[in-house]
């Protein structure tokens, strides 16, 4: 379960390893954002979301054995609802130490971002993520050079995103509306530097692990101790994901 109001399918590692999974579960995909729960006699039911958003309430009404897939950075609230928790970084898993149990799923859909080797790369800096405050693109106006910001263009918050928007682009910086990952695997290898100034509630651990597989250099602000860990740790694979996901979800079962 989990809530997609952009168009274009997200083939990140998640997606990846859950395709691989429905090999070994039969998995129904539910998008709250489109279309009604129907989910009611799973044998267990994945949510993806951040503790507090519409999947987190909506999994608290069900009596099935559950677990969260945790995004974004919001407190734990109520967490011994579910059966198990994932989590992407030892920074997030501090915060829910206390759950009997928890396990570290994350990774990077390698079937898609990988290093083309090219001879050269084009573009010095790359941002990657949503036209949102949190994630504070105004800091990229401080690079020189080719810059572009790609990330999803808020339909929910259109007027922060636009006003983020308009002001990158008057300063020099192209901006793109979110892109299919094919595409930006491309727009990784162009680039020299990835650059995710987000705040620590801002996300961006993805990015910053799609990056470095391909190749790129990675930059963040020094006050983002969580995503400070994913520029040293392993480069977690699809197959890592599978298992982490796999191990958990059996543990319920």
């Amino acid at each position: 379960m989990y809530e997609s109001k952009h168009p274009i399918l997200v083939e990140d590692g998640l997606y990846a390893s859950l395709e691989a999974l429905g090999q070994r579960f039969l998995i129904k995909k539910i998008n709250i954002a489109t279309e009604a729960l129907s989910c009611q006699k799973g044998d267990f039911i994945l949510g993806w979301g951040a503790f507090g958003s519409k999947v987190d309430i909506l999994c608290g009404e069900l009596t099935n054995k559950k677990g969260l897939c945790i995004g974004g950075c919001s407190d734990p609230v109520d967490t011994l609802r579910y059966d198990v928790l994932f989590y992407e970084t030892k920074w997030f898993r501090e915060k829910i130490k206390f759950h009997p149990n928890i396990v570290h799923a994350f990774g990077v859909n390698t079937d898609i971002y990988y290093d083309m080797k090219l001879e050269k790369r084009d573009i010095d800096y790359l941002g990657v993520g949503a036209f949102a405050k949190w994630k504070r693109w105004e800091k990229m106006l401080r690079k020189k050079g080719n810059r572009r910001v790609i990330g999803e263009y808020q339909v929910d918050n259109s007027l922060e995103s636009e006003e983020i928007w308009r002001k990158l682009e008057a300063g020099g910086v192209f901006c793109k509306d979110m892109i299919s990952a094919k595409t930006l695997n491309c727009e990784y290898n162009r680039a020299k530097t990835v650059y995710i100034p987000a705040t620590i509630m801002g996300g961006g651990e993805r990015a910053v692990l799609e990056a470095r597989q391909c190749g790129c250099q990675v930059e963040i602000e020094k006050d983002n101790p969580k995503l400070e860990e994913l520029l040293t740790c392993p480069i977690y694979d699809t197959a890592y994901y599978i298992t982490q996901l796999n191990h958990g979800i059996r543990s319920c079962l």
